[in-house]
């Protein structure tokens, strides 16, 4: 069949869509996209019914089902189009031809052919060619995934395409539970070019992976080992590990995946969506150990810093009967990554707190030389807290208390917080293996003491932790706040911040935090009791308290 009435077909369909109730979007079914292999290569479409009509991003969205079952019309596919049509986007929903149709690599074939019907009709369905991502789950998500590929791909037979003089490459690409390659010996196993696996290299197309922790379909080993390769040849890879099943990003842990799409979306296809305030979203740790999951975020409006919240604000704020406390958090060595630190961040995070930390969002360790950080940047977390704390649109909004800061820094952080002891803004500090002494560091010194107007911990990792001695002589001439110094006798310098939840250093982070900040005075028996329960390998003093 030729352009010209391929183009009549969907002007037809156009024509006989119709207004979906109060949804605000019209929706239009089974727009045929390629018609000489049969009958399953059609598409939903589902298009804004307010707003811009010419130049919108879209998405286009691709079912799973093991490349052998499955529908656009799964009620999942259909209502995400409809809510992303919602949030200002073109989205169409495609089938494809399963295997028993046309054999791999005819499905690969047929989101290439999809995505050029896209761009060549791009005028008449408004959308933005150069704004067009991707979406789907499980062999949609591997499919997916292939699309983001497609500019390193060359082994497709798109001889046939109608719309092959079109570019069939995305502006972004994400999958759940992808795919990336086949995993088991076969005839599949034989052609890398058909997985994401045989694409690895610095691809210029932007990725957003989702992944169960306990998907027993799609092993999470080989998921993050494309995820870990693609980094590392500088290709862009947000990833979002949660424990879960084959279903997340399906029908399981929704609350952490979709925020996650709506961030990626807003950052690659530029849809101006003030409810997305946030460029990236990660879960540390699965979460933490609390009773509000947590999320690390980076900010638009904060992009050299990581932001630890649980990830629904609101029932947090409910849980705890008032706006979170805040924490902000500086890094050992001075440093412009708190990815050392994000599990205690997150659990400290998941117990109803927002940290603020120094240092911008990182998904795996980088291999470039980290950065030191000026002690401003403690000023800088402490303004923007208070800025978003007071503005409506901002997704803080009477959701943090200001009145209630603290300032935490491990090693060379701790001195970037006693170098802003005098902010009265911090109410109380943490001085994680670190301290003073006859030194200077980061803008401190034993000078920085006298301007101290809060309570402060000292945490230390025994003899062989190189503050040991220095935050021995802080707590000796500490006279004017009450001063704890907690010692964990084994953990040395650097402490257990790493270890799931934090490990015991996080506990007692937590613990006078919740003191200090919630005034939970049971920790009392803790810090001015000297009830070391739990606490194995500890040994903790005080003074200056009433």
């Amino acid at each position: 069949m030729n352009r010209v009435l391929l183009s009549l077909l969907l002007m037809v369909s156009l024509t006989t869509a119709a207004q979906t109730g109060d949804r605000k979007v019209t929706v239009t079914e089974n727009i045929a996209y390629r018609t000489d292999v049969g009958p399953n290569t059609v598409l939903d479409m589902a298009v804004p019914a307010d707003g811009p009509r010419q130049n919108r991003p879209a998405i286009l969205i691709i079912h799973g089902g093991g490349w052998s079952a499955g529908s656009k019309n799964d009620k999942v596919y259909h209502d995400l189009m409809i809510d992303y049509a919602k949030k200002g986007y073109v989205v169409c929903n495609m089938n494809y031809r399963l295997t028993q149709e046309a054999p791999l690599p005819a499905c690969i074939e047929d989101v290439r052919c999809a995505i050029r019907w896209m761009k060549a009709n791009a005028q008449r369905l408004g959308i933005d060619p150069e704004r067009i991502g991707t979406y789907g789950h499980s062999a949609g998500g591997h499919l997916s995934l292939m699309a983001g590929v497609a500019a390193a791909s060359k082994s497709f037979n798109d001889a046939a395409d109608p719309w092959k003089q079109y570019d069939c490459s995305v502006a972004c690409a994400a999958g759940g539970a992808p795919p990336t390659e086949i995993g088991r010996a076969g005839a599949w196993a034989d052609h890398t070019e058909w997985w994401p696996i045989g694409y690895i290299g610095a691809c210029a197309t932007p990725f957003l992976v989702l992944q169960g922790g306990e998907d027993p379909i799609v092993r999470p080993n080989l998921t993050e080992d494309w995820v870990r390769k693609m980094q590392q040849a500088g290709a862009s890879v947000d990833y979002v590990k949660v424990h879960g099943q084959h279903g997340v990003a399906f029908d399981q842990q929704l609350e952490f995946t979709r925020p996650a799409m709506d961030a990626f979306y807003a950052r690659y296809l530029k849809h101006d969506d003030p409810s997305v305030s946030f460029e990236q979203l990660k879960v540390p740790d699965y979460g933490g150990s609390g009773p509000y999951k947590a999320v690390a975020v980076r900010e638009r409006s904060l992009p050299d810093f990581v932001v630890y919240h649980p990830v629904n604000m609101e029932r947090a704020v409910a849980g705890e009967g008032s706006a979170l406390p805040v924490l902000i958090f500086a890094n050992g060595g001075c440093m412009d990554t708190s990815i050392g630190y994000e599990n205690m961040l997150a659990d400290v995070a998941s117990y109803g707190y927002v940290v603020v930390a120094i240092g911008a969002l990182q998904m795996f360790p980088q291999h470039e030389k980290e950065q030191h950080t000026p002690s401003s940047m403690v000023a800088k977390a402490l303004d923007w807290i208070s800025q978003q704390a007071a503005a409506p649109a901002s997704p803080y909004y009477k959701k943090v208390n200001v009145a209630k800061m603290a300032g935490a820094g491990h090693s060379c952080g701790g001195a970037q917080v006693l170098a802003n002891a005098a902010d009265k803004r911090l109410q109380t500090y943490l001085i994680l293996n670190a301290g003073m002494g006859t030194m200077s560091m980061a803008d401190a010194s034993a000078q920085s003491l006298k301007s101290l107007h809060g309570p402060i911990l000292y945490l230390t990792g025994g003899t062989t932790d190189v503050a040991y001695q220095n935050a021995q002589m802080d707590y000796e001439a500490i006279s004017r706040v009450p001063v704890v110094l907690a010692d964990n006798t084994q953990s040395g310098h650097g402490g257990t911040y790493n270890q799931p939840n934090g490990g015991a250093n996080a506990r007692m982070v937590r613990a006078w935090l919740d003191w200090q900040l919630k005034g939970k005075k049971d920790h009392e028996r803790l810090f001015v009791g000297g009830d070391l329960s739990g606490y194995d390998n500890w040994t903790i003093k005080n003074k200056n308290f009433k």
